[in-house]
């Protein structure tokens, strides 16, 4: 039947204890020593590219502010040239309603010039067809008597 043998029950005993001290120090250790060095190299792997995803982060948000200033400065250049052009547009209404008051105002003169030759010609019409009328009048007058 069954029965325990004390010797061998010892030397399995000291048989199982040694296969685990030697696969504990040729093979556990190793394997153990192994992985952490694995998840090391592994997890600075995630910490550069942390690193790297936080720079290209930041780039980018570097390069949003860049984009947003142009466009700030570009939308205060539209805006200044904007100005510019009305205040162009302004001073050539002004320039041309100058010119437009002084054309009036050479109008009215050369009109006032022209009424006063046109009524000096006209009186001087008027003395001749007065005289003229005059001596017909006189010549009729002389001959009826």
């Amino acid at each position: 039947m069954l029965s325990i043998n004390p010797s061998e029950l010892i030397w399995t005993i000291l048989c199982f204890l040694a296969l685990l001290f030697l696969l504990n120090r040729f093979l556990y250790r190793p394997l153990v020593r192994f992985m952490d060095e694995r998840k090391a190299r592994i997890d600075a792997g995630l910490n550069e590219e942390r690193a790297a995803q936080a720079a290209l982060d930041e780039e980018a948000r570097g390069l949003e502010r860049e984009r947003e200033e142009q466009l700030q400065e570009g939308r205060r250049e539209l805006l200044a040239e904007k100005s510019r052009e009305e205040e162009r547009r302004l001073e050539t209404m002004r320039e041309a309603k100058l010119a437009a008051a002084e054309a009036v105002v050479d109008a009215r003169a050369e009109a006032e010039e022209l009424h006063s030759e046109t009524m000096r010609e006209l009186d001087h019409r008027r003395d001749e067809i007065s005289k003229k009328l005059a001596r017909r009048l006189l010549d009729a007058g002389n001959t009826e008597q």
